[in-house]
C-alpha cells in the first residue's frame, strides 16, 4: 500500500528541525579548527602523496559527541616512547559548514577522510578516518548534519603552513631534526644554473643527468629546501620523494632557483636519516608531542642489577 498521501515532507519543518541541530551544535559544541590536507603530487596506483600539507585551518563549531572522555587505547608507553591512540566523534551541521568553509574554498563541500581537525580544548590534532552522512537517517526526509569519526594525528614528516603558531611551529621544529641534510659541493658554473638555493622551493635529481637537459618532469627524485647554508654547502630538504644518488656526477637541481650543485665522492651526502617514513614520536596532542622531545630518557634501563645488591 502507497504511502498516506495525507502525510508528506514539508520544506519549513525541514528548515526547522535544521535550525535546531545548528543552534545545538553552537550551543553546546566547541569551535575546532578544520585543516584539509592539500594533495601536491598524488600517486593515483597507491592513493598516497609523500609530499602532502596542511595550508589552510577554518574555525569552525562542533560537537564532541563522547564528551565523558576520548575512546581508543588510550596513552601507552612502547618502544618508541609514549604511544597515544585516542579517538573521539566530533558532529558538524551541514549547514555551518558550508558556511564556514564551502563558501571559502568551493571544492570542500564535505568533510574529507584525511583532514585534520585541531581541537584546542585539549590541545590536540585528530585525522579523520570516516565521515558519515547519513546520521540521523532523513529525520524529515532531510540530512542535516556530518558524524566525524577521528584518530589522534601520527605525523610523517607533512608541510605545515596553516597559519596556527601553536600547530606549525610544534611541527616544524620536528621537522628539521628529522630532515635529510646534503652536502653539497662548490658551485662548478653548470651550464644555465645558480649557486644557490630558494628555501621553500622543490629540488629535484635526474639520475645521471645535469644542467640543461636535466629537467623537473625527468625527475627521479623531489624533496622540499627546509634551508640551506651556503658557507658550509649544507642543503637540508623534507618531504623526499624518491631516493636521491649520490654517485658520481649526481646533482641537486631547485626547481625554482635553477641552483644546482653536486653529490658524490667529494661531496658525499648524509642518508642517515630518513623523513619519507612514519615517525612514531610524533603521534598525539602537541603537550605530548614537546613532553616526549624532552623525556626520552623517562625509563633507565642502565642497572643491570637492581635487586641482589652485587651479590648476583
Amino acid at each position: 500500500m502507497p504511502r498516506n498521501p495525507y502525510i508528506r515532507d514539508v520544506q519549513r519543518e525541514q528548515e526547522f528541525l535544521e535550525d535546531i541541530n545548528v543552534e545545538v551544535i553552537r550551543a553546546m559544541g566547541r569551535n575546532v579548527y578544520y585543516i584539509p590536507r592539500t594533495l601536491n603530487n598524488e600517486d593515483k596506483l597507491f592513493g598516497e602523496d609523500p609530499t602532502d600539507s596542511f595550508d589552510t585551518a577554518y574555525l569552525i563549531e562542533m560537537y564532541h559527541e563522547d564528551g565523558q572522555a576520548f575512546g581508543g587505547e588510550g596513552d601507552t608507553i612502547g618502544k618508541f616512547g609514549i604511544d597515544v591512540r585516542d579517538t573521539a566523534t566530533f558532529r558538524v551541521a551541514r549547514r555551518t559548514f558550508m558556511q564556514q568553509v564551502t563558501k571559502q574554498n568551493g571544492e570542500l563541500t564535505r568533510p574529507m577522510e584525511g583532514d585534520l581537525i585541531y581541537y584546542p580544548l585539549s590541545d590536540t590534532i585528530f585525522q579523520i578516518t570516516f565521515v558519515e552522512h547519513e546520521n540521523p537517517l532523513y529525520q524529515l526526509g532531510q540530512l542535516y548534519s556530518f558524524v566525524l569519526f577521528v584518530e589522534t594525528f601520527a605525523y610523517n614528516n607533512e608541510s605545515f603552513n596553516t597559519g596556527m603558531c601553536e600547530v606549525d611551529e610544534c611541527f616544524a621544529a620536528q621537522r628539521r631534526q628529522t630532515a635529510e641534510i646534503f652536502t653539497m659541493s662548490n658551485w662548478g658554473g653548470v651550464a644555465g644554473s645558480t649557486s644557490n638555493y630558494y628555501i621553500g622551493e622543490t629540488v629535484f635529481q635526474v639520475g645521471g643527468t645535469w644542467g640543461l637537459p636535466a629537467i623537473f618532469g625527468d625527475a627521479t627524485a623531489k624533496a622540499q629546501v627546509i634551508d640551506w647554508d651556503s658557507t658550509d654547502a649544507l642543503l637540508t630538504v623534507g618531504n623526499v620523494s624518491g631516493t636521491f644518488l649520490d654517485g658520481a656526477a649526481q646533482s641537486i637541481k631547485g626547481s625554482s632557483s635553477m641552483g644546482e650543485r653536486f653529490l658524490g665522492t667529494t661531496a658525499p651526502a648524509d642518508f642517515g636519516v630518513q623523513i619519507n617514513t612514519q615517525n612514531e614520536e610524533m603521534q598525539g596532542d602537541n603537550e605530548t608531542i614537546q613532553l616526549e622531545i624532552k623525556e626520552e630518557d623517562l625509563i633507565d634501563f642502565s642497572e643491570t642489577d637492581p635487586f641482589s645488591e652485587g651479590n648476583f
